[in-house]
């Protein structure tokens, strides 16, 4: 039984024809995928995770779920909605290989992992984010309307209390 592992995919250039070849709705149900840009100059990259961000919009699926997919580049992580890193040092440690033989409790958790994946299927993510937008914002707005009562409950404390000259 073998543990999900992050799956390095290396672009040596930018065409499409490369790009489809590695890119599937199902890509990221079994393990999480790093496609590293490196060898790709600025303007390749910019494309390539252009390419693949609007692969995922236009099938409905996630790159976040079940796992995520990883972009290693140059370029500032604020250009995209993709996750990219810098560095392959900087990937998460969780899903990096182990050298040690996993123990007899990690291989019934991990034979439990490979059946409920079985089952995991790509969901519809716009559907997915507008809930998720719904839910933050309806959970920032409760935080915001909370700092208020506590603002004004600390005035009405002080104006209880009373001063003595004032």
């Amino acid at each position: 039984m073998t543990l999900p592992t992050y799956q390095h995919l290396t672009l040596k250039t930018s065409s499409l024809e490369e790009l489809e070849a590695i890119l599937d709705t199902g890509m990221n149900l079994r393990h999480p995928v790093v496609m590293n840009l490196k060898a790709l100059t600025l303007d390749q990259q910019r494309e390539a995770i252009g390419v693949v961000e609007n692969f995922f919009v236009s099938n409905n699926v996630s790159f976040r779920f079940p796992y995520s997919i990883y972009v290693v580049s140059d370029h500032e992580p604020s250009i995209s909605r993709l996750s990219l890193i810098d560095d392959v040092a900087r990937l998460p440690k969780f899903f990096s290989p182990r050298d040690s033989k996993i123990n007899v409790k990690e291989t019934q958790l991990a034979a439990r992992n490979k059946l409920l994946q079985q089952e995991v299927k790509n969901t519809d993510t716009s559907s997915s984010a507008a809930e998720l937008d719904f839910y933050s914002e309806a959970h920032r707005k409760i935080n915001e309307l909370e700092q208020e009562r506590s603002f004004y409950h600390t005035i009405l404390n002080s104006l209880k209390k009373g001063h003595p000259h004032g």
